[in-house]
C-alpha cells in the first residue's frame, strides 16, 4: 500500500513501479491524506488497477498505513511511499524467496538511494537482519523501508504501527519485530529491490529534532518495558549518545550549526570519561572548518508522506 499527501511530482512513478511488476496477484491500495496538488486526479487514473484508494484527512503517515493494511487480505504485506519506487522484478524475487524460507516472516532486500530525480544513486543499503540491540545502540541501523516485506501474521503477532508517530515508525516497528522474532526469521538478499529518494522536503531533511525526540521517546519506553533485560541496559548510554551524535549529524546536513554542536555536547555528557570521543571529534571539526556560518532556518516538521 502507499501513504500519500500532495506528492503529485512522484506518486504516478510510485504507482507504475507496482502495477508494472508483472505480478499476477497484485493487491494495492493507496491512502492519500487529502491532498489539493493533483494527487487525486493521478491516482484516479489508475483506480481500474487498484485494490481501493481514499482521500480523506488521516492523522499522518502511521495512521495512513495502519489503514490501508487494515483492508490488506494478502499474505505478504508492505508499504510504499509516495515518492519511493519499486524496481522491477521485486515481488518475483520476494515470494521465491519466502516459498525457498517457510521459516521466514520478514524479507529483507537492498536498496537504493537517490538524488531527487531518481536518476543518480547516492548509496546503496544492504539488507538487515534486523538486530534489535544493534539498532537500539546506534538509533538507526535501519534497512532501506521499501525494500522490507512480511508475512502478514507479523501484524496478528506484534501489532501495526505506532500512529503516534511521524518520523520513525519504521525503526520502532523494525526493532518490535527484532525484539519478538529470533534471528532466523529475517529472510535477505543482496538483490537491490527499491529506491528511496533523498530530497530536500523529506521528513528526514526537514524534522531533525522532531526525529531524534522520537528516538528518545521510544527508548524511554524501551528501557520502562524491558527493565530486566541486561543487554538492554548495557547499551542504554550509548543509544542516548548515539540519538544526539545523530541529531547533530541531521542539523549539520540541514546547515543549523549552533543545534549541531548542542547535541555534540549533550552526546559527550554520556559516560564522557569511557567512550571513544572519536566520532562527536570528526563532527565538531566538520562544523567548525565551516568559514562562515549558513543562516539557521526552523526545522518544524512539515506533513509529507515521505
Amino acid at each position: 500500500m502507499t501513504p500519500s499527501y500532495n506528492q503529485a511530482e512522484f506518486i504516478e512513478t510510485a504507482i507504475r513501479s507496482v502495477l508494472l511488476q508483472g505480478y499476477p496477484n497484485i493487491e494495492y491500495f493507496i491512502m492519500d491524506g487529502g491532498s489539493t496538488d493533483g494527487s487525486v486526479e493521478i491516482i484516479r487514473r489508475y483506480e481500474p488497477w487498484l485494490s481501493g484508494w481514499v482521500s480523506e484527512p488521516d492523522t499522518g503517515q502511521s495512521h495512513a498505513i495502519n489503514k490501508g493494511w487494515r483492508r490488506a487480505t494478502g499474505d505478504i504485506i508492505a508499504w510504499l511511499n509516495a515518492d519511493d519506487m519499486y524496481y522491477p522484478g521485486a515481488f518475483e524475487t520476494i515470494t521465491d524467496t519466502f516459498q525457498s524460507r517457510k521459516d521466514a516472516v520478514v524479507f529483507c532486500g537492498a536498496g537504493a538511494l537517490c538524488d531527487m530525480e531518481g536518476s543518480r544513486l547516492l548509496s546503496r543499503k544492504v539488507p538487515s537482519h534486523m538486530d534489535p540491540y544493534r539498532m537500539i545502540a546506534s538509533c538507526g541501523g535501519v534497512p532501506l523501508q521499501p525494500s522490507v516485506f512480511m508475512k502478514r501474521e507479523v501484524l496478528d503477532d506484534i501489532g501495526y504501527l505506532d500512529a503516534d508517530l511521524h518520523y520513525v515508525m519504521d525503526w520502532e516497528y523494525w526493532i518490535r519485530i527484532g525484539l519478538h522474532y529470533p534471528p532466523g526469521s529475517i529472510a535477505t538478499t543482496d538483490t537491490t529491490l527499491a529506491m528511496n529518494r533523498d530530497w530536500p522536503l523529506t521528513k528526514t531533511n526537514t524534522g531533525v529534532e522532531a526525529i531524534c525526540e522520537e528516538n528518545r521517546m521510544i527508548l524511554e519506553r524501551l528501557f520502562r518495558q524491558y527493565p530486566d533485560d541486561r543487554r538492554l541496559l548495557a547499551i542504554k548510554d550509548v543509544a542516548y549518545r548515539s540519538s544526539y551524535r545523530k541529531q547533530a549529524e541531521l542539523a549539520i546536513k540541514a546547515s543549523l550549526r549552533s543545534q549541531a554542536i548542542r547535541c555534540l555536547f549533550k552526546a559527550l555528557c554520556f559516560k564522557p570519561f569511557t567512550m571513544n570521543p572519536l566520532q562527536e571529534i570528526i563532527l565538531l571539526r566538520k562544523i567548525l572548518r565551516t568559514r562562515k556560518p549558513p543562516v539557521e532556518q526552523g526545522s518544524g516538521a512539515n506533513r509529507k508522506h515521505t
